[in-house]
């Protein structure tokens, strides 16, 4: 869930059921690093401290926006890629989850592990 704050800041909620840890919810703060870059956010998380930048690849501000992060742990140099094709809706046609995944492929990002997330769970 994402809350435009009076101060130009957004409220991030992530929430997720993992096979790893169960349900999982997250809270943040996203700001825009530069107003020159509108697209360009930096999160910052609570409870565990972290932060990761957001990057608004695409949107049509009324249907999805295609939202991409990449993060490298300096230790063992492992890169994770996050992914996140958002929606107003509970899905999107499957033309343009197609349409978007084209976007990352371009980018050289790695779409195989790419999956919807199941609407209809309690």
């Amino acid at each position: 869930t994402y809350t435009v704050n009076d101060n130009g800041t957004v409220g991030v909620w992530n929430q997720a059921v993992t096979a790893y840890s169960g349900y999982y919810s997250i809270h943040g703060i996203a700001r825009v690093k530069d107003p020159a870059e509108p697209g360009a956010l930096e999160v910052i998380f609570t409870n565990p401290a972290r932060k990761g930048d957001y990057n608004v690849i695409t949107t049509d501000y009324n249907e999805y926006a295609l939202v991409y992060a990449c993060e490298t742990i300096p230790v063992v140099g492992f890169k994770m890629e996050f992914i996140w094709l958002l929606s107003r809706k509970k899905s999107l046609s499957p033309s343009r989850i197609n349409e978007l995944k084209k976007i990352l492929k371009d980018m050289g990002a790695d779409v195989n592990n790419v999956k919807p997330t199941r609407q209809d769970c309690s």
